[in-house]
C-alpha cells in the first residue's frame, strides 16, 4: 500500500478578524483499488480544529489537532469520484479535492498481427484507459513462452526458436497493481520460407 501526496493547493479565506491560510494535500488523487490514501489539511490558526467533509459520505480514519487534520481512506470502487473538502467550525472550506480509483484494467483494443519476415511475427495494440499517473503492464503468452511488457510498449515481435508452418495464438493480459484485467487474443498464421 502506498500513501500518495500530490500537488498542493492554497486557498485564502477572509474572516472578520483578518485572514488565514488553508491548505489541503493533495488536490486530486489517483489510486489503485485497495491503496491507502491520505488527505492532509492545515490552517495557520492552531486554535481551529479542521475537519474533513466528503461527498458522498465515506467512512475513513480522521485525526485532528490544533490547526491540522488528516483523513485516511482505503481506495475502493465505492469511493471513486469522492469529493473531499476541509473546513473549520466557522464553515470556511477549501476548494474540493477528488479521489479517483483504478481497478484492474480493461483489455487492449485494435489488436492486429501479421508475419513480419521469414522467422518472426508482429502484433500491436492500443492500451486500455488508465487514470493519470497510473500504469498498465502486459503479459504476452504464445504457447509456453511468456513475456512481461511495461506500459510504454504497444507492440511485440515474436521469433520462435524453431518456427513451423502453423497458426500461433497470442494472448495479451492486461495487469496493474489492482490485479489482472482482461485477456485479448489473436491468431497469426506463419509460413516458413526456409527449406
Amino acid at each position: 500500500m502506498k500513501k500518495i501526496l500530490l500537488s498542493l493547493i492554497n486557498v485564502f479565506f477572509l474572516i472578520t478578524h483578518g485572514s488565514f491560510f488553508f491548505t489541503i494535500v493533495p488536490e486530486t488523487q489517483y489510486a489503485y483499488v485497495n491503496d491507502n490514501v491520505t488527505f492532509k489539511c492545515a490552517i495557520n490558526a492552531p486554535q481551529y480544529f479542521p475537519a474533513f467533509v466528503t461527498y458522498p459520505s465515506v467512512v475513513g480514519s480522521e485525526l485532528s489537532s490544533g490547526g491540522m487534520a488528516s483523513l485516511s481512506l482505503t481506495a475502493t470502487s465505492e469511493v471513486n469520484g469522492t469529493e473531499v473538502t476541509c473546513q473549520v467550525p466557522n464553515r470556511a472550506t477549501t476548494e474540493p479535492a477528488y479521489l479517483y480509483v483504478q481497478g484492474p484494467p480493461d483489455s487492449v483494443s485494435s489488436l492486429t498481427g501479421y508475419q513480419l519476415d521469414s522467422c518472426c511475427m508482429f502484433i500491436s495494440w492500443y492500451p486500455p484507459f488508465t487514470l493519470p499517473g497510473l500504469t498498465v503492464q502486459y503479459i504476452i503468452s504464445v504457447g509456453t513462452d511468456q513475456q512481461y511488457l511495461n506500459d510504454s510498449i504497444t507492440n511485440y515481435t515474436y521469433c520462435p526458436m524453431n518456427p513451423t508452418n502453423k497458426q500461433y495464438l497470442f494472448n495479451i493480459t492486461t495487469t496493474n497493481e489492482a490485479g489482472n484485467g482482461s485477456t485479448s487474443n489473436i491468431t497469426v498464421g506463419f509460413q516458413s520460407t526456409s527449406k
